[in-house]
């Protein structure tokens, strides 16, 4: 039996391969049409029967048969149709209605997606690849070589090489001189060594981003909680006169070795993930002051010193020029 269906299986094959010939068509096409493609044009009846429908229901419902050991007796559930014959024509019609309803809704849901149903798309797809390849050599005479390896590590396939002819094959081995096999899985190690170093760098970007609008935000919630004004905003540049003389405030336990914008500082993602956990723990907070103590300042910063908030331990910040550590108040 197996042979026979081999051979008519190797008979469709050819005859495929004589239309694409032919009609200057893709082989592809004539697989399909055979259903032996990607997409089987000898559709199955999909209309719901009535049987089916009380099948499931009653499968589902509460009088569900089962076996001593709580599996579900579908044999006996099929062999009693007594229930079933007794319903009425709207019943069945209902039934039919409602186990569509089911149908459509469980079509909608995406489908699961598996480390193995991803391998064996990979699969498929590079045959089809390979088909039309073969097709498109046979009608114009065309020659490739495709090299198919993972991007990812979260899921097994074997590199996969293919070549239109023996001398694609003999080019990669006497001008490339690389094994077949070597080549692939060298083409693989390295794409997944770039995707992990990619990985890495879209996280660290990622973190300093995050960290660096969180200080931007605790700040700000800081001082508005303090003063009791939704609208108050944290000006780096001008602290002086717009933060601490407007709002009679001072930052106290700002441990980062500058004072700029956030989207300015540097010194690395451990400088920022301190100053963000300095805010997270109150630490680093704003407090209020005295007109007296403003007026203090202000005679300090006219004797030429700088009050912009003080590095609380101080922590050197490497690869910075000491007169950009700290900005004029001005």
């Amino acid at each position: 039996e197996d042979q026979e269906i081999q051979a008519v299986l190797d008979y469709l094959e050819m005859k495929a391969t004589e239309l694409a010939l032919k009609f200057k068509q893709p082989r592809r096409r004539y697989l399909e049409h055979f259903s032996l493609g990607s997409a089987p044009h000898c559709h199955k009846h999909n209309k719901t029967s009535a049987w089916h429908a009380f099948l499931h229901f009653k499968g589902a419902g509460k009088y569900l048969l089962t076996y001593d050991n709580g599996r579900s007796n579908i044999v006996d559930l099929v062999k009693d149709k007594a229930e079933y014959h007794s319903l009425k024509k709207a019943e069945k019609e209902t039934l039919i209605k409602e186990f569509n309803q089911v149908k459509a809704s469980a079509s909608q849901r995406p489908p699961t997606i598996t480390a193995r149903s991803r391998a064996a798309e990979c699969a498929r797809s590079f045959q089809f690849v390979k088909e039309e390849l073969d097709a498109l050599k046979q009608r114009v005479g065309v020659e490739a070589i495709v090299l198919m390896v993972r991007g990812v590590s979260d899921f097994a396939m074997a590199p996969k090489a293919f070549f239109s002819s023996a001398a694609a094959e003999q080019f990669v081995r006497l001008y490339l001189r690389k094994d077949i096999a070597q080549l692939a899985t060298e083409f693989e190690s390295t794409i997944l060594a770039n995707s992990v170093i990619l990985t890495s760098a879209m996280n660290h970007r990622d973190r300093v981003s995050k960290a660096k609008a969180s200080i931007q935000l605790n700040l700000r919630a800081s001082l508005c909680e303090l003063t009791g004004d939704a609208k108050a905003s944290v000006k780096f540049t001008h602290y002086e006169v717009h933060v601490v003389q407007r709002y009679l405030v001072k930052l106290v336990g700002w441990n980062h070795p500058q004072w700029l914008n956030p989207s300015d500082l540097k010194g690395g993602l451990d400088a920022l993930e301190k100053v963000v956990e300095a805010l997270s723990k109150g630490t680093c907070h704003f407090v209020k002051i005295t007109r007296d103590e403003v007026e203090e300042r202000q005679r300090r910063i006219a004797a030429g010193e700088k009050l912009t908030p003080e590095l609380e331990p101080p922590v050197p910040l490497n690869n910075i020029p000491l007169n950009n550590i700290l900005p004029s108040a001005a």
